[in-house]
């Protein structure tokens, strides 16, 4: 072993496998439009995604031995990415990890828990992401109305 191989750390493989789906849940919302990157602070949020003035703060939780459990979600978020990567126990294929997409609302409510993957209408896809970053309806004080002039 060199001085070379001495001064470099390895990373333990739940940090990895945590990375690789970060990274994955970014590259595909860029597929649909959004930007998202990690914040320059660890801030307990994962990514932060942008779309057309929508902020969405995403909490990604990835496992190796299918689509993880949701566990315990304490820090702030808007959105939680479940990914379960694919891995033969010699090979990762990263083009077969399922992604889902769930609003905290959703997952207040029950959504992604207990065994096996979440309802199919969680998986990513351009009308899931949609939703999920639409603009917020505008809302007028009661008793107001709009009047076109």
């Amino acid at each position: 072993m060199g001085l070379r191989d001495k001064l470099v750390n390895e990373l333990p493989s739940n940090t990895v496998i945590g990375t690789l789906g970060e990274l994955l849940v970014q590259l595909r919302l860029l597929q649909y439009k959004v930007q998202a990157s990690p914040p320059l602070r660890d801030s307990g949020n994962d990514l932060i995604g942008v779309r057309g003035g929508v902020f969405k703060a995403l909490q990604v939780k990835t496992s190796v031995l299918g689509i993880p459990k949701r566990g315990r979600l304490k820090r702030r978020y808007d959105i939680l990415a479940l990914v379960g990567l694919k891995y033969d126990g010699k090979r990762l294929d990263l083009d077969q990890a399922d992604i889902f997409l769930l609003s905290r609302a959703q997952v207040e409510q029950g959504a992604g828990r207990g065994p096996g993957a979440p309802a199919e209408e969680f998986r990513i896809s351009q009308a899931r992401v949609d939703e999920l970053f639409a603009r917020p309806r505008r809302r007028l004080a009661p008793g107001l109305r709009v009047v076109a002039g």
